[in-house]
């Protein structure tokens, strides 16, 4: 929210996932404190109301529709219909639309490519999974991605004694189909896409050249504890401010593949961690509590670095903690990173990466 305009979410997400509902609904986060026996808040309504948060809905038809097509289709955590109300009348008058099949096309696109690229150095049993796993996802005139996931079950209940090669080729296909989906739907609308961060979303340390750095800036606005206590009005407050919108501007050049304003960078950093420490300070001075004794307890900085790797035309951009925590709070940090040039991107599509449980949720990368 401090470091975008708008944060998007896809009408499935909106509807499917139980996390999301919970900060929505009430009713919705009884169940998952029920759970998961922690206090859930449901918060996220200003920002939906004032389109901070825009729900990207299918053109032509609503969330009800989309809901009932989804337990038709017996997709998993479908919600009640009266979650459903309560989210239209939030978001109703900031709907982002988008075309269907355009969407379809991207995450067909996506999945083709990647196993195309899986091919180009596979051999024996994984080439054999790899040219299957293509020539099926080709036939389909619409390739869904529990239709394809679908077909990767089916895959591994046929070959019960498969060997590793076997296992590890289907995982792969699996997780290239997962990164084609959570793509889609991003770069149908031309936005960027944020996840934790892996190793592929960093430039390497032997092949960056460092173009900023700031040290020992004020680290509250990484503080997740604090971010959670914020009132929103404040949150509302923090993103009119001159500072974070230079700031927003520049990081959405970078992730365009466009050099920033270095100095336009180097100023908004500054002023904008100092605006978000003095709000900070008059929030919870006046209100007191575990907050204004966490915020007097914080002695951490924060650090700001800007780099480039020459050979593939990659910018990377991130605020991290550059001091050790004093208690157990757990540290935010943010990057933007711009898509590899094409020559380098077959190297960064086919990287390695972990799954997304493994990744730390508190890391966050922006890309595409």
């Amino acid at each position: 929210m401090l470091f975008a305009d708008t944060l998007l979410i896809g009408d499935s997400q909106s509807l499917n996932n139980k996390y999301f509902r919970a900060l929505v609904s009430p009713q919705e986060a009884e169940e998952v404190e029920n759970a998961a026996a922690g206090a859930v808040l449901p918060d996220l309504a200003p920002l939906l109301e004032e389109g901070r948060i825009r729900v990207a809905r299918r053109a032509g038809y609503t969330l009800h529709g989309i809901r009932d097509a989804h337990a038709a289709k017996n997709v998993d955590h479908v919600p009640c219909s009266a979650y459903v109300d309560q989210l239209d009348a939030m978001a109703a008058a900031h709907f982002v639309p988008y075309e269907g099949k355009v969407v379809e096309a991207a995450f067909k696109s996506g999945a083709l490519h990647r196993l195309e690229l899986g091919l180009q150095q596979a051999q024996g049993d994984t080439r054999a999974v790899l040219d299957a796993a293509l020539m099926w996802s080709r036939d389909q005139e619409v390739l869904y991605y529990k239709s394809l996931r679908d077909w990767l079950d089916c895959y591994r209940k046929t070959s019960p004694r498969a060997s590793a090669e076997v296992v590890l080729a289907l995982q792969s296909v699996d997780d290239w189909a997962g990164e084609s989906y959570r793509q889609a739907l991003p770069s149908a609308l031309d936005v960027g896409m944020a996840s934790p961060r892996d190793v592929p979303d960093t430039i390497p340390a032997s092949r960056s050249r460092r173009i900023l750095e700031q040290a020992e800036l004020p680290a509250a606005v990484l503080d997740n504890f604090l971010l959670s206590q914020l009132p929103v009005e404040v949150l509302f407050e923090a993103t009119a401010q001159p500072s974070r919108n230079a700031l927003v501007r520049e990081l959405a050049r970078l992730r365009r593949g466009l050099q920033p304003d270095v100095s336009v960078l180097r100023a908004a950093v500054k002023e904008f961690s100092s605006w978000m420490m003095e709000a900070f300070d008059r929030t919870f001075r006046a209100s007191g509590g575990r907050a204004w004794d966490h915020l007097r307890g914080e002695a951490r900085l924060m650090r700001f670095g800007l780099d480039e790797d020459p050979a593939t035309g990659r910018l990377g951009a991130g605020l991290e903690i550059q001091t050790a925590a004093a208690s157990t709070a757990r540290n935010l940090s943010f990057h933007v990173v711009n898509r590899p040039t094409e020559a380098a991107e077959g190297d960064w599509i086919q990287a390695p990466r972990r799954s997304l449980k493994d990744l730390d949720q508190f890391d966050r990368v922006v890309t595409l």
